[in-house]
Formats: C-alpha cells, structure tokens, sequence
C-alpha cells in the first residue's frame, strides 16, 4: 500500500526583488522547491547546492540565493522552449551544467560559427524562426552537456533522476522521475497541467495542418499512466495530486479531438491538368488557381502563386479559348497564392481586387508574422468588403470571411453556367464520407472566435452546389451536407477549448494574441521610430499587467517597462518607442518583451524584428 502523503505546507515562502513582483522559491515537497516563472522552476536542494528541472526566466539568480542555494551544478530541461531556458544561459555561466533529450540538443546549441547574438539571420527562414516546430527557440543558447534518452538515470547527491521521453508539446520532450522518501514523483513538463489541460495546441502542431503532438501526447499520457506517480509536478500550474484522474481527463479530451481532427481527405484524381468543371469554370490542379471566363473570353482568376506561370497560362488560353486575364483576385496572403499576382497583372493589364481584410496584407506583408511568408508585394485596384455582392462577366458573385486557414483568408461564391459555386482556397475540403472538413494550423493566425464556426457559416449562408477547394477535388455539396459541417465545426471548437485552460483558452490557440506591429521593420543607424506592442484580451473580465521590453545590443527602448489594463475584448495598442545606436551594425535584430497578463508571466514571448542597412 502506498504511503499517504501531503503536500508541505507553504509556510515557507521566501520572496525576493523581482520584474513581475512574484514570490520567490517556495517549498512544496521534501527538498524540493518551486519558483512560479515564465514557467514553473524546480529545485531539488542538496546541501548549499541546487538542481534545476528548467530554468525559467532570468530572474533565478536572485530566488536562489534566498533558499541559501550557492551553486546549480545542473539544469535538466523537460523541452527547449523558450519560456523553460531563459535563466540557463547565466547559471552555465556559474558552472551549471545543462541537459535535455538528445533530440533537442541542437536547439539549445550555440551556432559552431561565432556569430554575434544580435545577428538573427543564422536562425530565420524569410526573416523568421525556421520551420514550424522551433518557434520558441531561445534567442541565446547556453548549450548542452550531456543529452538523455529514455530510461537513462542522472545521479545526483542523493537523487537519482529518471529520464522518461514524453514527447506531445514538442517531438523531444522528456520527463523526469525521482522518488523521494518513498514516494513516486514526475516532473511532467507541458505534457498536462492540473485538471487535465495542455497548456497550448499550437505547439503540439508540428507538422503543417496535422496534429501529431495530441497523438503523441496519448501515447506519453499511457506511459506516465502506467509508471503510477504519486505526485506530478507541470511546468505551468499547481501541482498534481491526483495523476491518475487528470491523466484520464486529457487523455478522453485529446482523443475526443484526435477524433474530430482525423481527416480522411477524398483522393484527387489528377495534381497537374485543367479541369473543366463547367462550362465557364475551370479549376487549374497544377496550382492553387481557379479561372473564371465570361462569354467574350476575359477570365477572372481566383489566387495566383508563382506556379501560374505565362506558361501555364498560354495553355489555358489555348485549351478555353480565354483572351485575356481581367482581374485576379488572392483569397489570402501564402506565398502559393499571391506570388505570381504582380507579374500576371502586368503582362495581362488585370486589375487587382482584394478583400478589405487582405488589403494590408498583400502591399506591407512585413507587418505581420505568419507561415509561408512572403516578400511579395502590390496594391488593391479595388477594395471588396465582406458580404459585397458585384457583378462581373455576366456572372454574380459574393465575398465571404472564411477564415480557418487564416484569419484574413476570403471565399468567394459565384453563380455561373446555372450553378452556384463557393471557391473557399485552403483548409476546408471533401472527406471520403463527402462532409465537409477544415484542417487548422495555430501559427496562421486563426481563432476560436472565429475560424471553424465561421467557416462553416459562410458555406452554409453561399449555400453552394459545388464546392472548388485549392488543393483537393471540387465536390458537390447538398443541404445535408453544409448543416452537418457546421454541427461539426461547433463540436470541434468545443473539444479544442475543452483541451485548453478555462478563461483564456485563447491564448493556448493563438500564439500571436500579443505581437509586435509591424512585426518587421527597416531602420538605419541613429534613427528613432514607434511600434506597437499588441495584446488581446479575449477573457471576459478586464485583465492588467506589466510589459518588459527587451532588446539585444544596439537597438534602445526610451521605456523599458509598462503597466497597461484591458476591458474585455479590447485589442491593446501600446505605444513602444525604439532608438537604434548611431554606431550599429548591420543586420537583423531581434526586440522582444517579457509580459505579465492576468497574473501570469510570460517571458519573452512576442517577437518582433528590425533590419538595419548598411
């Protein structure tokens, strides 16, 4: 029979100087202590010297010593996040040595070239973080000594730590196991949080538009199910007394939307010809455009990537008897629909018309943050406002919000040949049950507000009979069918903000819910210039906080740090005057902030960049 136990009484709080003004390290277990940081810090005390299980931000130094901690002699990350690593770089340079899963070394690894800290280029892809899964990367990286592996102990004074991949928050994630005073403890990471939570989805979206990490997360939750901890210790939040019932809850919950999320897409029957669906409406399946051609031969022309090339074009031509391109129309801002748009409208003489959403977008794309990020550049000849009905070539059309991709992606339906049709672009297809289904990606910039429900509501007020998705077959959809996808778009959010922490579920959904803006900017050495910081409050109470600006050698905020409160819903613009040192370098240099929101810390968590010419 297992020993019962209870948390130490937290009568032992020692508080100490800090940015966000929390309590210091407290103890919660025999010689274990907890600091609540950008994420939770655990210190296993050995005498005057400590072990970390992650490092939080860099205000540790100060909490230690308050524990009458003289020495870290390590520091074992559950993952390599950015939020887990900010106090590492400091501690190794006391003597600390630092460990993680051997698949994520290279995250925390310093480039082999030596390259300033400011210089970001060694790390960005199109002027940002690489790929999707390394987002959170630290911007300095302390380095590692020693990478773990499953089942692999760390013996330590009179610890002996198990390593345990948990892999669901990111590919690599480890947790530790240490038994003390005969009780089964588990550092658990972001695997779960109290009450059965994840502490956000988009990190566990690795791959574009699937979910790997909630399949992961299953697998991991089985494991530390099966090990039968006592006591769980989350990198956010309190801890876990009862592992066995939370364990259950966020496993019914990642299964539920496991479920709702799993996909099976019908086939396509070709990836490269033209297809004439109807008379008039041709959908190119080489690319993401879908052509529209009136009786005298003009066309219109739904998105256009650099893949619709002349080329492409002349074919279309040729094939459909089509003159000329008259208007080109982008229903988002993904490289694979607007690249092409500036040299076709050139050579064809065609007007531009964009959605009032997308207008900012497509002429200062360096605004904002997003995947597939492009440099392309031009403005609107004509602006479309939501719900906008026009007329061209004889045929009605009608701009819709249809914003699971992204936020700011239109669809667009148009009566033509006698059939309604709604060309919806990326994220809503045909399954092989022929339903409706939308897959999400977090980093596109979607919400819970909107995305889903939304989606699903504009197909069903364009009440089309054949749908033309760009990437997958046009199907024919019936009432049945748009009834059915909104049921589902409402369950599935249901099930997503069901995973994610009640009261700001958002912010677990939308990682830009604060960001820089612009999020890239050109400046030269000398010159002074306003941002904004952005910070959304999606909770239904008003929320304060504070704001810490951050920046790395060369570029001076005049105020460092802020208070600000938000009213439910309000959509905080902060002011962030930024001056850049007359003898600058060139290159790219990151800005960032730790923020305080409803008294959570989050630590350097927007992103922003300025670009310094020579």
């Amino acid at each position: 029979m297992k020993k019962p136990y209870s948390l130490i009484p937290l009568f032992l709080i020692f508080t100490f100087s800090s940015a966000a003004g929390n309590n210091g390290f407290e103890l919660i277990y025999q010689n274990i202590y907890r600091l609540q940081d950008a994420s939770n810090v655990y210190l296993l005390k050995s005498g005057t010297s400590g072990m970390l299980i992650d490092a939080g931000s860099d205000r540790l130094t100060g909490a230690l010593e308050s524990v009458g901690v003289e020495k870290i002699d390590w520091i074992l990350h559950t993952h390599y996040h950015r939020d887990q690593c900010l106090g590492s770089a400091a501690l190794k340079n006391t003597g600390a040595q630092i460990a993680i899963g051997k698949s994520e070394e290279d995250y925390l690894q310093p480039s082999v070239i030596e390259v300033p800290i400011n210089t970001a280029n060694r790390y960005l892809l199109s002027n940002e973080l690489s790929d999707f899964g390394r987002r959170m990367e630290p911007f300095q990286k302390p380095g590692v000594d020693r990478g773990v592996s499953e089942g692999e102990l760390i013996n330590w004074n009179e610890f002996s730590i198990r390593v345990i991949d948990t892999p669901g928050h990111t590919k690599g994630s480890v947790s530790y196991l240490v038994e003390v005073d005969g009780r089964l403890i588990c550092f658990s990471g972001d695997l779960i949080i109290q009450g059965g939570y994840v502490h956000n989805l988009y990190s566990m979206q690795w791959i574009y538009l699937q979910n790997p990490g909630i399949d992961s997360s299953i697998v991991s939750i089985d494991k530390i199910s099966l090990l039968d901890p006592e006591l769980m210790f989350p990198s956010h939040g309190s801890a876990i007394t009862e592992p066995k019932v939370d364990l259950r809850r966020l496993k019914s919950r990642l299964m539920d939307l496991q479920k709702k999320l799993s996909i099976k897409r019908a086939g396509r029957w070709n990836w490269s010809n033209f297809v004439q669906v109807s008379a008039h409406v041709i959908q190119d399946c080489g690319t993401t455009s879908q052509l529209i051609v009136s009786e005298s031969g003009e066309a219109l022309l739904f998105d256009c990537g650099k893949d619709f090339t002349s080329e492409r074009l002349s074919e279309a031509k040729q094939k459909f008897g089509i003159k000329h391109i008259d208007v080109i129309i982008p229903s988002h801002w993904h490289s694979d629909h607007i690249d092409g748009i500036p040299a076709l409208a050139a050579s064809e003489g065609a007007e531009v018309w964009v959605w009032e959403k997308l207008s900012e977008h497509v002429e200062h794309p360096e605004n904002f943050l997003t995947t597939c990020w492009t440099t392309t550049k031009f403005k609107a000849d004509r602006i479309l406002s939501e719900g906008e009905i026009f007329e061209w070539g004889g045929y009605s059309f009608q701009v819709f919000h249809n914003p699971v991709h992204m936020e700011e992606q239109m669809g667009l339906s148009a009566k033509v040949d006698g059939i309604k049709f709604y060309l919806t672009a990326d994220g809503s297809s045909s399954n092989r049950e022929g339903y409706m289904r939308s897959s999400i990606h977090c980093y596109n910039g979607i919400s819970t507000h909107t995305g889903l429900i939304k989606t699903a509501q504009s197909f069903y007020d364009a009440d089309p009979y054949i749908c033309m998705p760009a990437h997958s077959n046009v199907f024919a959809t019936h009432p049945d069918t748009r009834q059915e996808f909104i049921e589902w778009a409402m369950k599935t959010t249901d099930a997503i903000t069901a995973l994610l922490l009640p009261g700001h579920s958002e912010l677990g959904f939308n990682p830009y819910w604060t960001s820089f803006y612009p999020a890239k900017i050109t400046m030269n050495p000398g010159e002074e210039i306003q941002l904004v910081l952005s910070i959304k409050n999606t909770a239904s109470h008003s929320v304060s906080g504070k704001i810490w600006l951050k920046s790395y050698d060369d570029i001076v905020f005049q105020e460092k740090t802020m208070d600000y409160v938000l009213e439910p819903g309000e959509n905080g613009k902060i002011p962030v005057e930024i001056k850049v040192k007359k003898n600058c370098r060139p290159g790219t240099y990151i800005i960032t902030a730790d923020i305080e929101f409803d008294n959570q810390f989050f630590g350097e968590y927007p992103q922003g960049y300025i670009q310094i010419d020579e």
